[in-house]
């Protein structure tokens, strides 16, 4: 009787398989890479969406865009309080106390009973793409509203030049207002009020009047959009810093917001006066020193390839990318600017 012999694999054969495996291996993960940043980047433009509809069921019950933040400045709230119940967070909405600081004797964003509201991470204004990160306590997060086309303080760029000369580029409006009621300091403009009360006021003699108290922070029609909603930006994203960089820390007014004098991921720094921008040198670029020329501002960025998820003032999200021309992302800043553009050339 013939038996038959099974032999196993050779050392050769065994390495044939192993290179085969690793070749598949190496084509694969690409491939992974991709769809997982597909998923993320979808999951953050439907992020954006619902902040956009928030935004909108926000003016149908008040008659005006949100405050994109107090009108003390920097730090008592932003944007983020006042859009919590439109995205299902009521509870969190009801434990926030004092936004705007217009209780001279209440607490900032990160302090008392507004810690608790603070230090939660929201998923609805996380995207999946980029590493969550914290400041202390206080969460950090990966959307920021459109302030126009020039700086924080809303005014014509450098600061003092006179719209329509050479060289000055002139503030052509905003659905949100933000630093517009800033006080004179010796780089142009403050952040933020010096106190919710004026200049020689103390707890024993109480508040008193202000010349910012009030001022920042005012509230839009959607009516006042002349450039078109479908045409004006509504909402973009920021990258969430690590350590001492205080991009995506949006519960704070110096970090809320973007501008479109800087296109999407520029390689120019963002201006990060008041707070902070971690390691040396950081990146992406950032500064702390703030100029007449080049003031407070903070561009559009995102942990996305090519470009950022935008929402537009109609509640649409595009996908723009970061090779827009400035004249384009300009254009798309403003509310009034009555400019004329191509979308094709931007999503």
């Amino acid at each position: 009787m013939r038996r038959e012999h099974r032999h196993g694999f050779t050392l050769i054969e065994l390495l044939v398989v192993i290179a085969i495996i690793a070749i598949l291996i190496g084509l694969l993960l690409p491939a992974v890479q991709k769809i997982r940043e597909a998923a993320a980047r979808m999951a953050c433009s439907n992020n954006l969406h619902q902040i956009a509809l928030a935004n909108m069921n926000y003016e149908s019950s008040y008659g005006k865009f949100l405050p994109a933040i107090g009108k003390n400045g920097c730090c008592w709230g932003t944007w983020m309080v006042p859009i919590l119940p439109f995205i299902e967070q009521d509870n969190l909405y009801k434990g926030y106390i004092n936004f705007g600081g217009l209780d001279w004797t209440g607490p900032r964003y990160n302090g008392g009973v507004n810690a608790a509201v603070t230090s939660v991470a929201l998923k609805a204004f996380t995207c999946p793409s980029d590493s969550a990160s914290v400041k202390g306590s206080t969460t950090e997060h990966n959307y920021v509203l459109n302030v126009g086309n020039t700086t924080f303080f809303q005014v014509a760029l450098p600061i003092g030049c006179t719209p329509g000369k050479a060289g000055c580029t002139p503030f052509l409006g905003a659905p949100f207002g933000y630093y517009n009621g800033a006080s004179i300091d010796s780089t142009g403009f403050g952040w933020d009020s010096t106190l919710p009360w004026g200049p020689g006021a103390s707890p024993v003699a109480g508040p008193q009047p202000n010349i910012n108290n009030g001022l920042m922070g005012k509230q839009y029609t959607i009516t006042s959009i002349s450039d078109g909603t479908s045409n004006t930006l509504m909402a973009s994203e920021t990258i969430q810093g690590s350590s001492g960089d205080y991009r995506g820390f949006t519960w704070w007014g110096g970090a809320a917001a973007f501008t479109t004098y800087l296109t999407p991921n520029s390689s120019l720094p963002d201006v990060m006066d008041g707070g902070g921008c971690g390691a040396v040198p950081p990146m992406p670029p950032c500064t702390t020193t703030s100029t007449l020329a080049y003031p407070r501002m903070v561009a559009a960025r995102s942990k996305h390839s090519g470009g950022v998820n935008a929402a537009m003032c109609d509640g649409s999200v595009h996908f723009v990318r970061d090779s827009v021309s400035s004249v384009t992302w300009n254009a798309l800043g403003s509310a009034q600017g009555g400019e004329v553009f191509d979308g094709s050339n931007a999503f």
